[in-house]
């Protein structure tokens, strides 16, 4: 009986051994930035002699690696524990990225979070700052009274930091319940923030230093009226500020007259090109990894700010990178994100709105299962020349604003064709936010020469373009978009 019973725990002992060893990940980490590799992951410029040119492989190896520190959660003004800031200065700096100690997937995918959270930049008197603009502006929490876009941070004991431009501050979404969504569309409200700012640091002496900063990231200089591309005064640039709203952002290379909608990264594994205006090729987790580098090393500004456009660079400055094992672990977080349980019921009406959305034939273009052909579409005027391949164009225009796409250093001449999932969740439909919501998207009014938007304008005028959808009659279009708040 005891030989039986030991010869068991020897067998026990063995499968259990077998299964560790086989949980262990053995990740195949691709050299981020490859020299040849980065010549091809970017679709050219609309001008395509301005197209990007960055430092090259040996030049970004050489930079100093980011430590991801330890982050703390930030509350919503009442909801912060007793003594909790005083607890925080009682902390060790605490590095928690260190790939030795990662064994399994998902101990990758979780490192892979702390590296979304990281913060990139610590602004002088951000803590401080950052209380009273929490308490001046509607800014979401979550059901524990956190603030899920920013941190705090410890890098030095006794000094508690408020940690900035972190991949969340964007790509994080706060739904109604609280409940928040890392990877969705943000609705971090960044231009209510910049506003607020800019009204409490005006002087009549001296133009605020945001303006220069404004002209280094939307500048373009071989574009025609250049200047329309960032505000030249503080009473313009505050004006643009209060007329975007959350989920939309005028990030750097693009404008502050044209801004973009913040994309959602949930699904992104299956979307071919990044950016509204197709900007970056996605074919591999590497080409993720170097979309971070560009867009995200910085101050959350990355190596796009720094590249040469002809004779054009916005800035020249030292800066950190991350690692690649770094990079890693945080496109495999994205590619792990999961769309929140969908309340909407696909009931009689969404399961009529789905024949219509064949009937029009919306699936030409917003193909099932994803809801995209991951192709990109020209914008109206821009002459596709042969630079792409066919396979990668829809050779339809329709005919939405093209500024972004032909006025910008993001502007590639195209669209991309975006996905429908996750619609119920987002805002600020338009590659530039014009639109609040779907019911907007798909009402005729919207062509009116008059009509004054609901999301991101500057004067009253048409959101034209897509008038798909748009001749259905008004229960058509509500079961229509009925079935698209299923998706």
């Amino acid at each position: 009986m005891g030989g039986a019973v030991s010869s068991f725990r020897v067998l026990l002992l063995s499968i259990t051994t077998s299964l560790t060893v086989a949980q262990v990940f053995h990740p195949e980490i691709p050299r981020a930035w490859d020299d040849r590799e980065v010549e091809g992951f970017e679709v050219p410029l609309a001008q395509s002699d301005r197209s990007p040119h960055y430092l090259s492989a040996a030049e970004y190896y050489a930079l100093e690696v980011m430590p991801i520190y330890r982050g703390y959660p930030v509350y919503a003004p009442g909801r912060e524990p007793a003594g909790y800031t005083e607890s925080l200065k009682q902390k060790e700096p605490e590095i928690v990225f260190d790939p030795a100690k990662l064994r399994t997937r998902e101990d990758w995918i979780r490192a892979g979070a702390s590296v979304f959270h990281a913060a990139r930049g610590y602004p002088p008197n951000g803590v401080s700052r950052y209380a009273e603009a929490l308490r001046a502006l509607k800014i979401p929490a979550t059901r524990e009274g956190i603030d899920p876009f920013v941190q705090y941070v410890v890098r030095k004991k006794g000094v508690v930091e408020l940690g900035t431009t972190a991949c969340a501050n964007c790509h994080t979404r706060v739904l109604p319940d609280g409940t928040a969504i890392d990877g969705a569309q943000g609705n971090f409200p960044f231009a209510g923030r910049d506003a607020w700012q800019a009204i409490n640091d005006q002087r009549p002496d001296r133009d605020p230093p945001t303006l220069n900063l404004e002209r280094k990231m939307y500048g373009a200089p071989w574009v025609e009226r250049p200047e329309e591309l960032y505000a030249t005064t503080a009473v313009e640039r505050i004006r643009r500020l209060q007329a975007t709203q959350p989920g939309v952002i005028p990030r750097e290379g693009t404008s502050s007259a044209f801004p973009v909608h913040v994309p959602s990264l949930i699904g992104i594994k299956d979307i071919r090109y990044l950016d509204a205006t197709g900007l970056t090729r996605h074919r591999s987790i590497a080409d993720l990894m170097r979309y971070a580098i560009v867009n995200q090393d910085f101050f959350g500004h990355g190596l796009q700010m720094t590249a040469h456009y002809g004779d054009f660079q916005p800035l020249d400055i030292k800066q950190q990178r991350y690692s690649d094992e770094q990079l890693y672990a945080l496109a495999l977080y994205l590619y792990s994100q999961k769309a929140p349980p969908n309340p909407n019921p696909f009931d009689d009406n969404a399961q009529r709105g789905q024949r219509i959305f064949q009937q029009q034939e919306c699936p030409a273009c917003h193909t099932p299962p994803l809801y995209t052909n991951n192709r990109l579409t020209p914008a109206a005027g821009f002459q596709v020349l042969g630079q792409m391949k066919k396979t990668e164009i829809l050779d339809i225009s329709v005919g939405t604003d093209p500024s972004l796409a032909m006025r910008t250093r993001r502007g590639t001449g195209f669209y991309k064709v975006p996905s429908l999932r996750g619609v119920w969740y987002r805002n600020a439909f338009g590659h530039m936010g014009q639109a609040e919501t779907l019911d907007e998207w798909f009402d005729p009014e919207r062509l009116d020469p008059d009509y004054v938007a609901n999301g991101f304008h500057l004067a009253p005028g048409p959101i034209k373009g897509h008038e798909f959808g748009l001749k259905l009659s008004k229960e058509d279009r509500r079961a229509l978009i009925a079935f698209l708040k299923t998706l």
